[in-house]
């Protein structure tokens, strides 16, 4: 069982993005337990701010549904707050006696601290401050719970997360493929060491620096970087899947996509990740490649990016291409035999009449159709 999960799924503590300048906003602020009196309304406000808005399935994102995987919430939630947390005691999760102590903080804490995606300490101090303030007030606002980890309906738990039932493991492999291994489009705007990269020196005014870059607190800095979201982790260098610190930092990049949106699970082909480094107005009609094959497409329409288009299919300059089917199969060399009905040699494959190809784009798209069945969409 994932214990860093869970904790994360209960206390609610938002994500903080990846981007080191794109602001996500603060976190939400912890409640002061110290304030709080022991009383039904108190332990309902307690409750609703660390427990409610992740079981009920109203939150849209947070990093409790980025590490929910392979989590049961069932297990301790149950048909009250006060059946909860006796379970949670019952279970030997929690510590009434000595809170800081509790099972359940040390696991929280065996989290990444340098994870741009969750913030280990402030989920650490928001799971203490529910179990404090029900060691004060647990006994003389609920009383005695009998059989607390039964109270539950048995029903499976309304929390949505964006990878369902599916692995992390098995979508990391997915993403891994489809995006990891050609991430170096992307790299070098939207990572830290890509900013690093476009950093030029010491300014007062963008007219003390040179081309394009501009002065931001005192720093010359390539508009790209600077200004893209840094959701790529890691070094220029290439990541190998049997490097377990490799692993990791694919798996915090997949969750600064996730977390900061850039994946729709309703609508994969208009997710950012694969509508902004696209051709701009351009809409594929039929998308083919490895794992992927949509026989007919109306969504995932290329808009305006500032990075200028990444698939592009080498027309630089909309609106030379609308639309097209893209098509990058590699199941058939051209001369083996006939190309089917439909189909034509491009590129030393058969493939659609008419299609462009750029394998990217087809991989990206996969893993975002990939994620949308995960999440039962």
């Amino acid at each position: 069982m994932r214990w860093i999960g869970l904790v994360a799924a209960l206390v609610g503590v938002a994500c903080r993005g990846a981007a080191t300048v794109v602001d996500r906003g603060p976190d939400p602020p912890i409640v002061d337990t110290a304030a709080l009196q022991c009383t039904e309304e108190d332990l309902a406000t307690s409750y609703g701010r660390y427990v409610e808005p992740f079981v009920s399935g109203t939150t849209a994102t947070s990093c409790g549904q980025c590490h929910m995987t392979g989590v049961d919430l069932g297990l301790y939630v149950q048909d009250t707050p006060c059946e909860t947390f006796a379970c949670m005691e019952q279970l030997g999760v929690v510590d009434a006696d000595d809170p800081s102590s509790s099972t359940i903080l040390a696991q929280i804490r065996m989290g990444d601290p340098q994870s741009s995606v969750f913030d280990v300490e402030a989920e650490a101090s928001a799971m203490e401050a529910w179990i404090r303030w029900n060691a004060s007030c647990h006994e003389e606002v609920c009383g005695s719970v009998e059989d607390a980890c039964a109270a539950g309906t048995g029903a499976a738990s309304t929390g949505r997360t964006p990878i369902g039932d599916c692995s992390e493991e098995d979508l990391l492999g997915v993403f891994w493929d489809s995006v990891i291994v050609d991430r170096g489009r992307c790299l070098i705007c939207h990572s830290d060491v890509g900013q690093e990269q476009g950093t030029f020196g010491p300014c007062e005014t963008t007219e003390d620096c040179e081309l394009q870059q501009i002065c931001e607190e005192g720093t010359c800095y390539a508009p790209g970087p600077l200004l893209a979201p840094h959701f790529f982790e890691g070094t220029t260098g290439a990541l190998q899947w049997s490097d377990a610190e490799h692993r990791q930092i694919g798996l915090n990049t997949m969750y600064n996509v996730v977390a900061l949106g850039l994946v729709s699970t309703s609508s994969p082909l208009d997710s950012p990740l694969l509508t902004k480094p696209l051709l701009e107005d351009f809409t594929p009609t039929q998308i083919h490649g490895p794992g992927i094959s949509l026989s007919s497409v109306s969504t995932g329409t290329g808009v305006a990016h500032g990075g200028t288009s990444k698939f592009n299919f080498g027309c630089h300059h909309p609106p030379c291409l609308d639309a097209a089917p893209v098509d990058c199969r590699t199941e058939q060399r051209c001369g083996d035999v006939p190309c089917p009905d439909g189909q034509v040699c491009s590129e030393g494959f058969c493939r659609t009449i008419g299609s462009v190809c750029d394998p990217t784009y087809v991989a990206y798209a996969r893993f975002a159709l990939y994620l949308q069945e995960c999440d039962g969409g």
